[in-house]
Order: C-alpha cells, then structure tokens, then sequence
C-alpha cells in the first residue's frame, strides 16, 4: 500500500516545523513564530482542500515581513540577517506547493535550514538535533516516493545509514573553511562570570556564576595540580581609583628556562576574546595559529578571527618569571590616583616600616589576612573611594575586589604591581583525560615585581585558601551546580554521567568542530599527500571510495539470495522458453493454463511439455514429495533441452 500524498505533505511540514525549533533561541521570536504560522495555514488549506492563494497577494504579504526583518536587523544578509530571510521565504513557498516537484523544493529548503542552527552553535545537542532533524526530513521524503508509511521510518534510518559513510569522507577530503563567530557576554549591575575588557569592583552588586565552558585543555605527560591552574589571559595595570584598565607599557620579561621536571605541555580550544587566548602561566612556547606576548600573554595571530582555536604550548609551572623594569616602566606600575586615601596612607605605613622589600610584601599579606574580610558572590555595591570601602567598611567582595586593594596596597607601599586576569583551577575528566575550564573559574590575582621577578601573588587565596583547591561551587552555596528542573545538589549517578556527556562533548568539538583548515593540512601531510588541493583531495576521495565501496561489495555477497530449488528453476525456465516460443504465459499460470496456451506448438512440443508438466505435478504434489528428490535434477535437465521453434504471428495463443 503505498502511502497517501496528503500525509506525506503533512509530513514535510512537520519536518519543517521540527527543523527550525532552535532558531527560537538565535532570531527575534517573531521571525519563527511567523514560520510556524505559516506552516500551520499551509497544513489548513490542505486539510480543507480549499484552493492556495495568488501569488500577487503572496508577493505583497512578503513585502511586510521582509520590511520589518529590515527595521529589526538593519541587514538581511549575514547570519541572523540571512538565516531570518530564508525562513521567511520558505514560509511563502509552502503556498505555491501544488504538483510533486513543488514539495519536493520545499522539502530541499527544509535541508538547507537544517544545517543553520548550527552557525549560532556548534555543541554535541545542537549536533544531535542535526540529526533528528535529517531522520525527519528524509523521513518525509520517503513518503513523498510514495513508500508505505508504516515501512517508511525503517527505510529512511536505512537511507541515513547508508550515506553516512560517503558524509564522513567528505567531511575528511573537502576543503575546510573557517570556523563560526562567537560573542561574548555583557556585564550589568548583574553580571555572569566571565571575562571584560576593565575590572571594576564595587560595581556589580551580584556576580552570577555561569557554568558554560569556557575552554579546554589537554595534557601531555604527567597532570598539574589545581594549585598550579593559573590561566592568565588579560594584565591590567592603569588604575583611575574605581577601574582597573590596559595600559601601553609592557615590561621587558626575560626568557624562562624550561626544565624537563616543571615543564608543561599542552593543547586548549579556546574562543579568543578580542584577540587574548588563555594560557597556563608562565608560557616558553607556543604552537601554530598563537604568539607570545608582553606580560606572558598569548594572542592570535590574527587578531580579528574570533573563531575557535585549538593550539599547542608549552609552560613552566612557577610563581613567577623573570623581567628587567626600566625606570618609566617601574613608575607606570607604581602610579595612583589621588583616590582611596586610607588605603594608600596603610601601604606607605609599611613602606616606612619595612625598609625589605621582601619583608614588605611579607607584611602587607599578612595583614590582609588578618583583616577579616570574607569571599562571597553577593557583595554590597562600593561607594565613593571603592577600595578604601571595601578594606575598611564592607569587607565583603570576590577575586576582582581582593585583587585591586592588595594592587592599590602595593603601589602606596612602593612595590610595582598589576593586576592579571584569566581563569583558575578547572574540572577535570578522568574519562577524557583533559581539563574543562567554565565561566565560573573566571579569577584575578595580582603580580609584584620583587627583586628582578614578577611575582604571582593570589590575595583572594589568602582570604579564602580553598578557592585555589576547590571548585567555587563549593566555596560559596550560591555557585553550586544543581539538577535541572529539581535544584538540589547532584548525586554520584548524576555527576558520573555528566562526566561521560562532558567527555562526549569534548571528543565532538576536538575532531569535528575543530577540524579546521590547519588540522586538516596536518592530517593531509601525514597521509604523505601534501597541501589541500585538487589532486590531493580526489586522491582521498578515490581511495575513501574504494574503502568505502568493498565493505558494501562484501554485504551485498553476503546478503544475495539463495540458489532456487530445481522445481522453482525449472519452472521458471520452461515459463521462458514458451515465451521466447512466442506463448503468452505468466510464471503464475496452472499446469493446465501452460497447456492450453501453448495448443499452438508442434505436436512434438506438446507432448514434451505434456510429459514435463504431468512430472512435475506428480513429483511435486506427491505424498513425501520434497525439492531434494534426485529426480528433479533429471527433470530440470529436459526443461534445458526443451527449446520449442517460435510460433507465426497468427499462430500466436494466449489469453
């Protein structure tokens, strides 16, 4: 029974419906709102059979939407802009859907849209979604062939299976193109942990602990501690007495000394943030794609492509690096406003006191430490003069606040200081092996230079120590990660296949998100092929092919039908030598039908067949009768030498 047309056009616009869901969440909400309604009155007009509209009246209600998409994006290309539009005008096809063809360009449109939510987002869901979305749409277009609908989703899964093998080998031998643009967060008087441009404590009220990645990484050879996780990515070293900015005087580091006990290397993937990638203190090398920097920062070489990056480095796991200050450089990180009084009349107290700079510093932690200040996520908003309000009235703030005021305190107490932002600690998946970094680890320390080095100093350790060792979740209860939907901690089953989801995801964006033109040059290379070209890639296609091909050649040997019995051959064969005789009969014809049809052949032929037929009956419908009886050897052998001379047109019988 084949299946009905209606339901297969049913069919395509459920598909279609289902297709779009995530662009809910990247377009203005009307956009797929209207496609949905779109669809819905298209399935209408087919359910009452009522005749479609003419197509100046779909022209002039094109005119509205693709108006207001206008006033909306002020674009209608790129990839909200032309992912917006293409909807929209998918929308209006399925009102010119008439004949077969028509649903099936609507139905193609369908596989075009498909692949659009993952230009917003790359993850293992959206991907899973990809998925879904391709089953239903070849699943409608097995109905439109005009397949039983009950035999239809088995022979799309299997139309799927079957051109996954030839998707894969394009996906390895065609020529990779750059990656999607990400865009990062903004901040407000409620902010999500992250990383900016400025640190400014005391302006956000509540910091928001965001569990999205951040980045990954993955080791090679022994594992660092969580002690040793400081990934910096931003210094910041100009102060205007509320805001901690970028200023324009790098230091002159010196090189560090790799050693084969403290050496560490590694590859993250990473989304640049206006150029800075994050980088495991303090940085000896780095791969392709990267460069080091003033400071110990890492950046992309090309600076304006905020696309995904997978890069190799190398780090020494120490505190701190050697640097030479020049005299305008050693004032720059000494500068402060005239701001925060208190702060800056505290730290000149122990420069007078402390005549060592090392005692100094000694002296300026310990008395943080015994400051009672405490590390919370939810602090009151700073007034005035931030830092002094901070030391000295609130005492309350996370890494950003301790990090200005031990900077401010080091300058006033005339050790050179900066500010380092970037990320600390990380969770590790012993599955994967490799180390998923969040938004929630978002942290900033400061570095003094003492004594010819840059010294990392974290305040915020010295407040609340396991903030270095622990995740932040579970410093403070509200930064720990809960169950959807139930909001309370996770248990062991949870945790554990959330571990096995993260690793998932972690193999998905290291070998098909970040298969980008490098890696793939370096998989060509090592196929000993050369450069992405035109011969290279024919050659893994032709080869992909060959592999590919000789599995299926194998299946198809495997799967071929049994040898016939000798009744069924034999019958089939003496059914064909009547019609090459010119006999008009059928493979299901009686015995009895074959003799009377075939009235008009010799009568030598009608008695051979006479004899072959009365065999055939008698051996075949006997009591005991089996296919294995030797006779039926002999018997097909005759049906071979049975070869009747083809009849005269008017001698010609048949029914």
């Amino acid at each position: 029974m084949r299946s009905e047309p209606r339901l297969a056009h049913f069919a395509v616009l459920a598909a279609l419906a289902l297709t779009v869901l995530p662009l809910f969440l990247q377009l203005p909400p009307w956009v797929p709102l209207l496609f949905a309604l779109q669809l819905g009155g298209r399935a209408w007009l087919a359910w009452q059979g009522r005749q479609l509209p003419h197509r100046v009246w779909l022209l002039l209600a094109m005119i509205v939407p693709v108006l207001l998409l206008w006033l909306s994006l002020r674009t209608l290309v790129g990839r909200e802009g032309g992912v917006a539009l293409l909807l929209l005008l998918t929308g209006f096809k399925a009102f010119e859907t008439v004949t077969l063809r028509d649903w099936r360009v609507l139905l193609g449109l369908g596989f075009f849209l498909a692949a659009t939510p993952l230009l917003f987002d790359q993850s293992l869901p959206s991907a899973l979604w990809l998925l879904l979305s391709l089953f239903v749409l070849t699943w409608a277009m097995v109905l439109l062939a005009g397949v039983d609908s009950t035999a239809s989703p088995r022979a799309a899964a299997l139309a799927l299976l079957y051109a996954m093998p030839l998707m894969l080998l394009l996906f390895v031998a065609m020529p990779r193109l750059p990656g999607p643009l990400w865009s990062m967060p903004t901040t407000d008087q409620r902010a999500t942990s992250g990383l900016s441009d400025s640190l400014a404590p005391g302006s956000i009220g509540q910091m928001i602990p965001s569990r999205e990645p951040a980045f990954t990484a993955q080791f090679r050879g022994r594992q660092p501690s969580r002690e040793q996780l400081y990934w910096r990515v931003m210094v910041f070293d100009r102060f205007d007495g509320a805001r901690w900015t970028a200023g324009s005087v790098p230091d002159s580091a010196a090189a560090l000394a790799s050693g084969a006990d403290s050496e560490l290397s590694y590859s993250i993937t990473a989304t640049p943030f206006k150029g800075a990638l994050p980088v495991l203190e303090h940085a000896v090398w780095a791969g392709e794609g990267v460069q080091q920097g003033a400071a110990q920062l890492v950046r992309r070489i090309d600076a304006r492509n905020e696309a995904r990056l997978r890069y190799d480095v190398r780090s020494v796991a120490q505190a701190g690096y050697p640097a030479a200050l020049s005299a305008e450089q050693r004032d720059h990180y000494l500068q402060l406003p005239a701001a925060n009084l208190r702060t800056r009349q505290q730290g000149e107290f122990f420069a007078r006191q402390f005549r060592d700079e090392a005692g100094r510093l000694a002296a300026l932690r310990a008395w943080l430490q015994q400051q009672g200040l405490r590390y919370t996520l939810s602090p009151p908003l700073l007034q005035g003069d931030v830092v002094d309000d901070f030391l000295f009235s609130s005492r309350q703030g996370f890494c950003e606040h301790f990090a200005s005021a031990f900077a401010t305190l080091a300058r006033a107490a005339g050790l050179p200081a900066r500010i380092v932002v970037g990320f600390q600690g990380g969770e590790f998946n012993a599955g994967g092996q490799f180390w998923l970094v969040r938004s929630s680890d978002a942290h900033a320390w400061t570095e003094v230079w003492l004594q010819g080095r840059w010294q990392r100093v974290d305040p915020t350790a010295l407040v609340a120590p396991s903030r270095v060792v622990s995740e932040v979740g579970e410093l403070v209860p509200e930064a720990q990660a809960v169950v959807p939907v139930l909001g309370h901690r996770p248990p062991a089953w949870w945790r554990s296949a959330h571990a096995q989801w993260q690793r998932a995801g972690f193999v998905w964006q290291q070998w098909v998100v970040d298969y980008d033109a490098r890696r793939q040059q370096s998989l060509f290379q090592r196929l000993g092929l050369g450069r992405v070209g035109v011969g290279s890639v024919m050659t893994v296609l032709l080869l992909g092919g060959v592999v590919l091909v000789l599995p299926l050649l194998l299946w198809l040997l495997w799967r071929r039908p049994p040898a016939r019995s000798y009744p069924v051959r034999g019958w089939h064969l003496l059914v064909l030598r009547l019609q090459q005789a010119g006999v008009a009969v059928l493979a299901s014809d009686t015995p009895a039908q074959l003799r009377d049809k075939a009235k008009g052949l010799a009568a030598a032929q009608q008695q051979q067949l006479a004899r072959l037929l009365a065999d055939w009956q008698q051996w075949r419908y006997a009591e005991g009768a089996t296919d294995a009886d030797p006779r039926w050897r002999g018997w097909w052998w005759q049906v071979r030498r049975f070869r009747p001379p083809r009849l005269a047109a008017k001698k010609r019988t048949g029914r």
